[in-house]
């Protein structure tokens, strides 16, 4: 007999390693935004020469950080909330607004950004779209594909939340 409580287990640990490593991806790129950005603002300002691609570069890198790190955050309870009645609530009224929360604003924005983002991705892609100003970066497509992905990931952690409140439940 399949013993659910196992199931619900390894699923969960394969979910938290999977967004731990988004986390893990987002927060090796504050660095490296932090010194593109660096190198930006001195070539610029020291040496007036200015490259479209380092703009575009950073621009792409902060969305990365934010896409990536956005399910991660949310997975951690890091997210922002009104703490008005949130803050000094039970537990069981926590994991009620949770789940509303989850179920009524998170799991339509994850249906809505894979729906919208493959094929606002895979339009860019067969167009191979680049930057809009002459000598940006090419390839548009790939950071138009963390949108879809950023869809997929918010819903495997609605699931992976989902089974967190069950097992608790079975605690």
């Amino acid at each position: 007999m399949l013993n659910f409580k196992n199931l619900f287990f390894k699923i969960n640990k394969i979910l938290n390693n999977k967004i731990n490593f988004l986390g893990f991806i987002s927060s090796l790129l504050v660095p490296v935004l932090i010194i593109i950005i660096s190198i930006t603002v001195i070539l610029r300002y020291f040496f007036s020469l200015g490259f479209i691609w380092m703009q575009d570069l950073y621009i792409w890198m902060h969305a990365s950080i934010i896409l990536l790190g956005t399910v991660f955050t949310l997975k951690e309870d890091g997210h922002v909330r009104i703490d008005l009645f949130y803050r000094n609530a039970s537990k069981k009224f926590k994991i009620f607004v949770n789940i509303i929360g989850y179920l009524f604003f998170c799991l339509p924005l994850s249906l809505i950004l894979i729906l919208k983002g493959f094929p606002y991705f895979y339009r860019s892609f067969l167009q191979n779209e680049g930057s809009r100003e002459s000598g940006g970066l090419p390839g548009i497509y790939i950071l138009k594909f963390l949108i879809f992905l950023l869809g997929i990931f918010l819903f495997i952690q609605i699931i992976n939340f989902l089974i967190n409140v069950l097992q608790k439940k079975w605690r």
